[in-house]
């Protein structure tokens, strides 16, 4: 017996294959950077450590380019870009105050510094 396609013409079944698995896609971090003047950057990035690098060479956000950064404060995962980019916009109504208050204690990097440009500790 012949299946039937949509058309009508017969159709004959083809190899049967098993579905490839779709890769996972990496989590989007929300992220906070200090800046060397003290005021504080928010961001969004796949990998937070090579955005941090960009930012430091100049090739990240205008912002970064003339507040050159410092550390990065804290950082949180989310499974899609769309509840990142919100995330981040709901953490910019806040007050300096506020913001790393945001992140749970396990999220804040206070502890771990990266040092840049002498300052910072390990």
């Amino acid at each position: 017996m012949q299946a039937v396609g949509a058309s009508g013409a017969a159709t004959r079944p083809g190899p049967s294959r098993k579905a490839e698995p779709v890769p996972a896609q990496p989590p989007y971090q929300l992220y906070v950077l200090e800046c060397t003047d003290g005021t504080l950057y928010t961001g969004v990035a796949l990998d937070v450590v090579e955005r941090f690098i960009k930012h430091l060479l100049g090739l990240g956000a205008a912002y970064t380019r003339s507040h050159p950064p410092l550390r990065v404060l804290a950082c949180r995962s989310y499974p899609s870009k769309g509840d990142a980019l919100r995330a981040e916009y709901a953490l910019k109504q806040l007050p300096r105050t506020r913001k790393l208050a945001f992140f749970n204690p396990e999220e804040r990097l206070l502890g771990a510094t990266l040092s840049v440009f002498g300052r910072g500790s390990s």
